[in-house]
C-alpha cells in the first residue's frame, strides 16, 4: 500500500505540503509523475497495416512498404507509389523514440464504433452503447476521476476536451453516473465553432429582429438571468469561478482577434491557413489552450481518417497530416515554460479498421476500409511520450501478443497525477501501464 493510501486510511497526518519552484502545492509524498497529461485520440479509425506496419499500400495490388508518420514513429518515408502531398517532419526524434511505445493494443469488447471508442478510451471501461448516440457515457471519465480525486479538488479550467467534430463528442466530458456527473465535467472546445474562419462567419450571421422580437428576447433574458443570479450555484453543471468565467471570456475574445488580424498560431507548415485541416484546426485550439492555462489534463480528438470508409487515398493523406499536427503539438509543449519536462502525452486510436476492403473505390482505383468489429478492427498502438527521467525508452507488443488494452489509459492517466488510488474499486477494470514509467 502507498504511503499516502495507508495515512489516509490510517487518519495520520501526513508530513506538511511544500510549494514546487513552479508554485503547485504539491503532497509530500510526491506521487505524481508529471503535472501535465496530454491524451490525443488520434483517431478516425487507424489500421496497423498503415501505421505501425508501415505497409503503405498493403492490399491495394502491392505490399510497399513506408513510413507515413514521421514524427510518431520510427522509419523511413514511401519512395513510390506517393498518393499524398509529403510535409518533412517537425520533429528531431519520433514520438516512439520519446517514451513507451505500445505496438499492440488490445480493443478487447465491444463494438468499435466511434463513440464507442472514445468512451472506451475516456472512461476506461468497454462499452456496448450503440453507435453515435448523443448520450452522456455510463462510467465516469477521466476529467471527473481528476476533478474529484485530486487534492485539494481541480476546477474545470484545469481540465478541457477538445474535439474536432460535434455530433456525440461534446457528451463525453462528463457521465450519467450518480457520484461523479456535470459537477466534475471539463470544459469543452470545439474550435471550429470558434478560431476557424468558418466559425467566424457564423458568429458574424446575426439575425436582424424586428424591434417587437427584440422586445421579446429582452425579456426572456431577463427571466433568465434572474433565475441564474439566484440559482445558479445550486444548479447541477460545469462550473468555472468568475474568475475563471471571465479568464475563458478574454481567451475567447482575444483568439477571435487574433485569427482576424493573422497572428494565431497554425499547426501547419509555415503557419499557413491553406493547408489547414479539421484535425490540424483542433490540434492548433489544443495549443492555444494549453499555452494560455495551462491545464493539468487535456484531450484532443482527430477524425479526418474517418474518410477511410471511402476514400483511402483522403485516409492516407489525413493520416500524415495529423501525425504533423501531433508533433507540432508536441513541439510547441517542449518550448513552454511550465510544460516543458513538466507533460506527458500519450496518443493512441480509438479503433482500427477491416482488414479486408469494402466495396467502394476511390479515384485511385484503392479500396476503402470500414471498422465492423473484425480483428483487425481491435488492434490499436499506444504511445507514452514523455521527460527522459520519468518514461521508459522502450517498445511493448508484438502481433499476436498485445502489451495493453485499450481500457488501460484512464488509470495510467490516474496514475501520473496521482489520485488512481483514490478511484473507488470496481469502477476501472484496466490496469496502470507501470511498465512506461521509472
Amino acid at each position: 500500500m502507498k504511503r499516502r493510501n495507508f495515512l489516509k486510511k490510517a487518519g495520520i497526518t501526513a508530513a506538511a505540503p511544500f510549494i514546487l519552484p513552479s508554485g503547485r502545492l504539491f503532497a509530500a509524498t510526491g506521487a505524481r509523475v508529471v503535472n501535465h497529461v496530454v491524451f490525443v485520440l488520434f483517431a478516425g479509425g487507424i489500421r496497423q497495416q498503415e501505421s505501425v506496419d508501415q505497409q503503405y499500400l498493403m492490399n491495394q495490388g502491392g505490399n510497399t512498404a513506408g513510413n507515413i508518420m514521421l514524427n510518431m514513429l520510427e522509419g523511413d518515408a514511401p519512395n513510390n507509389n506517393i498518393i499524398f502531398e509529403q510535409w518533412a517532419p517537425i520533429l528531431n526524434q519520433p514520438l516512439a523514440n520519446q517514451g513507451a511505445f505500445f505496438k499492440e493494443v488490445l480493443y478487447k469488447n465491444g463494438p468499435t464504433g466511434h463513440y464507442n471508442g472514445h468512451t472506451v478510451a475516456m472512461t476506461g471501461n468497454y462499452t456496448e452503447t450503440g453507435l453515435n448516440l448523443n448520450i452522456n457515457p455510463e462510467f465516469p471519465t477521466i476529467f471527473e476521476y481528476y476533478r474529484k480525486h485530486s487534492d485539494p479538488a481541480r476546477s474545470a479550467i484545469n481540465s478541457w476536451w477538445i474535439s474536432e467534430g460535434l455530433g456525440p463528442y461534446p457528451s463525453l466530458n462528463y457521465s450519467q453516473h450518480a457520484g461523479y456527473g456535470s459537477l466534475y465535467g471539463a470544459n469543452y472546445l470545439r474550435p471550429a465553432s470558434l478560431i476557424s474562419q468558418a466559425g467566424l462567419n457564423q458568429l458574424g450571421a446575426a439575425v436582424n429582429y424586428q424591434p417587437d422580437d427584440v422586445d421579446r428576447i429582452l425579456k426572456i433574458k431577463n427571466m433568465l438571468d434572474r433565475n441564474f443570479s439566484n440559482q445558479a450555484n445550486a444548479l447541477p453543471g460545469i462550473q468555472n469561478t468568475l474568475n475563471e468565467r471571465e479568464m475563458i471570456k478574454t481567451y475567447y475574445l482575444e483568439t477571435l482577434q487574433q485569427v482576424l488580424n493573422g497572428s494565431f498560431e497554425w499547426a501547419t507548415p509555415n503557419n499557413s491557413l491553406t493547408e489547414l485541416t479539421g484535425d490540424l484546426l483542433a490540434l492548433s485550439g489544443a495549443w492555444s489552450i494549453l499555452d494560455r492555462f495551462t491545464p493539468e489534463l487535456t484531450v484532443v480528438n482527430t477524425t479526418n481518417l474517418d474518410i477511410c470508409h471511402s476514400n483511402f487515398t483522403g485516409y492516407i493523406d489525413s493520416m500524415h497530416k495529423a501525425d504533423f499536427g501531433v508533433g507540432w503539438l508536441w513541439n510547441k509543449i517542449q518550448s513552454h515554460p511550465v510544460l516543458a519536462n513538466d507533460t506527458i502525452m500519450i496518443c493512441m486510436p480509438e479503433h482500427g479498421r477491416n482488414l479486408v476492403t469494402n466495396n467502394v473505390n476511390d479515384n485511385n482505383g484503392f479500396g476503402a476500409y470500414d471498422h465492423t468489429s473484425d480483428d483487425n478492427s481491435r488492434r490499436l498502438f499506444a504511445m507514452i511520450a514523455g521527460p527522459e527521467d520519468k518514461v521508459v525508452r522502450d517498445e511493448f507488443g508484438t502481433f499476436g501478443n498485445a502489451a495493453a488494452e485499450s481500457i488501460d489509459i484512464v488509470p495510467t492517466i490516474a496514475h501520473i497525477l496521482g489520485f488512481e488510488e483514490d478511484i473507488p474499486n470496481g469502477l476501472l477494470p484496466g490496469r496502470v501501464l507501470n511498465e512506461a514509467f521509472y
